[in-house]
């Protein structure tokens, strides 16, 4: 029998099917689940060495010898600290070993308790990734456990990795009698698609079914070429983000979609950085796909829906490239139910975003700050346009509300010549103001800005809303105008919605505040 702790069994399973063979096991009580489940595996070959320094290098030899990841397994306490010369030398000889550690909870570290120190990063730069294993999720301890596999034998260099496992009590129970089929997530690099004998099992194939792919924020650099998309939207169905930057008719926006009609997707592939759209992660979260590619030019693990199995190296333009020349035969059309978004929507927001873009040219630059205005900006473009705007830009690498009008004003400095347009949410301007403090001002900044007193995006979520105290520590209410501050800092000022054309055609710096939303 195999023991009960499913992150034990967990890691040994994602190891067996990353190719992990060897194991050199040293003596020990907390590691003693790991190591006599190992022993009662036919795929595994168990060796045993006392003196922990010993074991890393019989490990490293072995591993030099068959090319393939070889595993250290110690006890807690001082243990780990014996592999550290021989990560420094399979580190440095670009050697794929994995390093174990049984580990005491997390509670009891540093509170006396004997065998305790911290074991997650000990091994400090001369592994390529350190992970410790959470106890309660699995899902989050599969990732992480993938995650590693790939830095120690895929991502080259090669190199040594380090997994923490926290094992509470009871310690030795065993009652498993096999291994889970644990998630396994596969790196893929788009130059070994085209078949040889040799590389056959790396190549990445479309399963049977329907295939779906989404793209999310892109670099302007990254966009994707519109006669591509063209040609891939014939056989696959395309669903793009505004912040993609993508600007053809051939992809369908997420906001145009009723999620609450789709039909399963068996393979989703997306590409790109950041989804706003809540819906489309919601669905895909609860119906997941069998198979989910994410596709980047360093082959990110990015499991957004818990369900991940490819990390594709590849350009976004490279990829759709591929699947433009690639064999359709197995796909299946995939209907996507629209909406029926009528002749207007009931937040007077979105119809004043949408009049915005319906009177901006589309090589104008738009930022977005984050929270409500990017949200509200995604259905009014699609409410407008029905596709993608091309020049749009949004700091969704951590989604933060500060900085997105010094973004703003660092992009109107560096583009002088070409307008450049900020829609923001009132607490993230006046968290920001100091951007108008870097004097002297681009002349070409138009900063329209949605005051309706506090952060709007808590009105989607179940705020409590007594005492009166407490709603307003969690939504920033306040009572401020821009007036003052555009006057402090000499800027142009406009209020309300009827000055919308007026402060488009502006010359120098101005600020449009639109209240009572």
């Amino acid at each position: 029998m195999l023991s009960s702790n499913k992150n034990i069994l967990e890691t040994l399973s994602v190891l067996r099917q990353h190719g992990v063979h060897d194991f050199v096991l040293c003596p020990g009580s907390r590691n003693a689940p790991i190591s006599h489940s190992v022993c009662q595996i036919e795929d595994f070959c168990a060796h045993t060495a006392t003196d922990e320094r010993s074991a890393g290098f019989m490990a490293l030899g072995m591993a030099l010898a068959t090319h393939t990841p070889v595993a250290v397994v110690v006890t807690s306490g001082s243990a780990l600290a014996n592999l550290y010369p021989a990560a420094c030398e399979a580190f440095y000889q670009h050697t794929p070993l994995v390093f174990i550690s049984a580990d005491r909870p997390a509670a009891w570290i540093g509170q006396m308790d004997g065998q305790t120190m911290p074991q997650e990063g000990a091994l400090g730069k001369m592994v390529k990734m350190s992970v410790s294993l959470p106890e309660d999720n699995l899902w989050h301890a599969n990732r992480l456990l993938n995650e590693a596999m790939l830095a120690c034998k895929d991502r080259l260099p090669q190199g040594p990795v380090h997994i923490n496992i926290p094992i509470s009590e009871p310690v030795y129970k065993f009652n498993a009698k096999v291994l889970p089929d644990a998630r396994v997530i596969r790196l893929r690099n788009i130059s070994l698609w085209h078949k040889t004998p040799e590389n056959e099992q790396d190549c990445l194939v479309l399963p049977q079914g329907r295939t779906l792919i989404v793209i999310g924020q892109l670099h302007i650099t990254e966009q994707a070429v519109p006669f591509i998309l063209q040609q891939v939207s014939a056989n696959f169905r395309i669903v793009a983000e505004n912040l993609s930057k993508t600007p053809t008719p051939d992809c369908t926006n997420p906001c145009q979609i009723d999620w609450t009609r789709m039909k399963r997707v068996d393979c989703l592939i997306t590409l790109g950085g950041h989804i706003v759209n809540k819906e489309l992660k919601e669905f895909f979260r609860k119906h997941r796909p069998k198979e989910h590619w994410h596709v980047s030019p360093d082959g990110t693990v990015a499991d957004t829906f818990c369900c991940q199995t490819h990390a594709v190296v590849a350009s976004v333009a490279g990829f759709l490239n591929y699947m433009f020349l690639c064999n359709t035969s197995k796909c299946k059309p995939l209907k996507l139910p629209l909406k029926d978004t009528g002749a207007g929507t009931a937040d007077p927001r979105i119809d004043l975003l949408a009049e915005l873009f319906s009177k901006l040219p589309e090589t104008v630059n738009v930022h977005l700050a984050n929270s409500s205005t990017v949200r509200l900006a995604q259905q009014a473009m699609t409410a407008y346009r029905n596709y993608v705007y091309p020049m749009i830009f949004c700091n969704r690498g951590i989604n933060g509300i500060e900085g997105s009008l010094s973004t703003a004003v660092g992009y109107a400095k560096a583009r002088p010549k070409e307008p450049v347009f900020i829609v923001i949410g009132d607490l993230s301007f006046f968290y920001d103001q100091n951007a108008l403090w870097n004097a002297p001002l681009p002349q070409n900044l138009h900063i329209l800005l949605l005051n309706d007193g506090h952060g709007s995006i808590f009105n989607t979520l179940p705020v409590p809303q007594a005492p009166m105290q407490s709603r307003d520590a969690i939504t920033g209410t306040h009572s401020l105008k821009a007036e003052d501050t555009a006057r402090m800092y000499g800027i142009h000022y406009l209020h309300g919605r009827e000055h919308m054309d007026e402060f488009i055609n502006a010359e120098d710096t101005v600020i449009l505040e639109i209240t009572g939303l």
